[in-house]
């Protein structure tokens, strides 16, 4: 499959999820659920596909699945208790997940949070360290921003993928030139 069709498709489920919730205003309790119902079947069928490639799941793209399928699979549950968490977080729940990803990733694995796959070690550590703080400082304004989807997620969101963007970008020139 082209590279462009991945990088095109791969906030799906994330996309899926915030126009179905979202797309008349704030969602109640019953389009809530169908959306994380529907963006946790999305998520189930994209990292089906994307882990079956020889390339490193993108990190950010792997925890907002991870944050779809947590709130489907409440709601399968019945774990309203998580649910009320999740819903009293808002858009600072996705960060969370992102950062608990971004420290998983980078410490274990080769690839790291930036996901650098041939990278050396210490150029993984880097870039991944950098995600995460930049990852950190999202989360602050998820905080400082909540209930504005726009500020406290989507665009902290765009801002995150182009940052790990530029850093397989540049790993990319410095390996090229290495060799």
């Amino acid at each position: 499959m082209p590279r462009w069709i991945f990088s095109l498709l791969q906030f799906f489920p994330l996309s899926l999820f915030a126009a179905y919730a979202f797309w008349n205003g704030a969602p109640d309790d019953a389009r809530w659920q169908r959306a994380f119902e529907l963006a946790a079947i999305a998520a189930i069928i994209q990292l089906t596909v994307l882990l079956s490639q020889r390339r490193p799941v993108n990190r950010l793209v792997l925890a907002g699945n991870v944050y779809l399928l947590l709130g489907g699979l409440a709601f399968l549950t019945s774990q309203w208790w998580f649910l009320r968490y999740y819903n009293s977080l808002r858009e600072t729940a996705i960060f969370i997940v992102m950062m608990l990803i971004g420290v998983v990733t980078m410490f274990g694995t080769r690839e790291g949070y930036a996901a650098l796959p041939d990278a050396p070690r210490g150029d993984v550590m880097r870039a991944s360290l950098a995600l995460l703080a930049a990852t950190a400082a999202a989360l602050g304004l998820s905080i400082v921003f909540r209930g504005n989807r726009y500020a406290a997620a989507v665009l902290p969101i765009i801002a995150l993928t182009v940052l790990q963007q530029v850093l397989v970008r540049r790993q990319a020139v410095k390996s090229s030139s290495r060799s």
